[in-house]
């Protein structure tokens, strides 16, 4: 029998309770020609007996035999997948019935490029709308946003898995940022592209990872460096202080004053494109970008204090903010 074009790599870890429903969205999709390479990593739940009774030709499990570790058990999974290309999948997750038919198309289309994401909706514990995960599409604009942030949810990763093993070495172990260690070590060498529609439902948890980070100073310090190291390499000429204090940031801390964050945004734009053009939706991503920031800024009262550090620092971008224009709305109630 040839070989899948595709692996859906799925690693469980006491993943009982929506591991299921994970399964079965792979199984529905309308792209057929995949398997589903499901690693149960020492699970104490019913997490194996769920994968047992699953009964589809294209479903192999493994198990290992003790607790190893996500990164381990994703290298395991590169090693025994079949399919030039690897689809994540988190056991907890759901991937729309289209996903793969139009991550392998774009993949297929552009050879080039061994790494495509796409959007995600936000889900909680019952499956209930909370929000959409927005990426920036582009090459340019993706490369951008992994100076802040992941620029994907890892569940909606497909990658060339020859790529990322031969050229790459897999995954490293980094305390909360495994993903956004491999993708900017890709970005280095690639384009890395994003679907702007959502093919995953991301199921929301009490700590995401970066939000995990700032109650875990070694994770902090693992998002932090990997931050720094992708800035410096995609706005050569950045100044380090500048770059320390826009990772700090979107690992968790604040800065001094908001004056200076927009201060080292500035610097950082600046490096990012020089030599290069202004990818299309520059601005969105801003946009999107400063919303994200402002949110989690109100958590703390300091709400107002980061809009008005914004206005000083880029006047011009304000009225193109729909976010903050309806909020002004909103505020004129």
């Amino acid at each position: 029998m040839n070989d899948p074009a595709v692996t859906v790599l799925l690693p469980v870890f006491n993943g009982g309770r929506y591991l299921r429903a994970a399964v079965e969205s792979i199984l529905r999709q309308r792209f057929c020609d995949f398997e589903v390479l499901a690693i149960d990593d020492g699970s104490t739940d019913g997490s194996p007996d769920e994968l047992a009774s699953v009964r589809d030709s294209r479903v192999r499990v493994l198990r290992n035999e003790r607790n190893l570790g996500l990164v381990a058990t994703l290298n395991r999974g590169l090693a025994e997948a079949r399919g030039e290309w690897i689809a994540r999948q988190d056991a907890d997750d759901l991937s729309a019935p289209g996903r793969l038919a139009a991550q392998i198309a774009v993949a297929r289309g552009n050879p080039a490029v061994p790494l495509i994401g796409a959007d995600a909706w936000l889900v909680d514990d019952a499956g209930r709308y909370r929000g959409r995960w927005r990426t920036g599409g582009h090459a340019d604009l993706v490369a951008w946003d992994m100076c802040f942030r992941a620029p994907f949810a890892h569940g909606s990763a497909l990658f060339r898995r020859s790529i990322v093993t031969e050229r790459f070495g897999g995954y490293r172990e980094r305390p909360a940022c495994e993903d956004m260690d491999l993708w900017t070590r890709v970005a280095a060498e690639f384009p890395v592209i994003s679907l702007r529609r959502p093919l995953v439902k991301y199921r929301l948890h009490g700590a995401s990872i970066m939000a995990g980070a700032t109650a875990d100073p070694e994770r902090t310090s693992a998002v932090r460096d990997v931050l720094i190291r992708h800035m410096e390499r995609v706005a050569p000429g950045t100044g380090a202080q500048e770059c320390g204090l826009i990772a700090e940031v979107w690992s968790g801390g604040m800065p001094g004053g908001w004056d200076r964050y927009f201060e080292a945004l500035k610097a950082l734009e600046l490096g990012f494109l020089r030599g290069r053009r202004s990818p299309p939706g520059f601005a969105r991503i801003l946009g999107e970008q400063h919303y994200a920031l402002y949110c989690r800024v109100c958590r703390t009262g300091g709400g107002g204090q980061f809009l008005r550090a914004l206005a000083r620092a880029d006047a011009a971008l304000l009225p193109r903010l729909p976010w903050l224009r309806m909020l002004a709305a909103s505020l004129r109630k």
